[in-house]
């Protein structure tokens, strides 16, 4: 999955974030958001680990492990982000 400007732009009007980092990088959340929509799952209780940032227009994608965790990376660099269920 790859999230360009526009659909980062998007997401920041719609929760009203002004923070400058997500000029480049998108938001954790975002990310998290679009992962459970692929799944066609919500968990109703998660906790996110925040490993690395991802940058607009970078490639990731995400493995679900024993529908205990997910887990976010990409083939470069490795784990983004880590998603546990509560």
């Amino acid at each position: 999955m790859v999230f360009n400007r526009e659909i980062v732009e998007q997401y920041l009007a719609i929760v009203d974030d002004e923070n400058p980092i997500h000029e480049y990088i998108v938001p954790g959340q975002l990310i998290v958001e679009k992962v459970f929509s692929m799944m066609d799952d919500q968990w109703a209780s998660y906790k996110i680990k925040y490993v690395q940032t991802t940058d607009i227009n970078e490639t990731i994608d995400f493995e679900v492990v024993e529908n205990e965790r997910i887990i976010v990376s990409n083939k470069a660099n490795g784990v983004k982000l880590v998603i546990i269920r509560n």
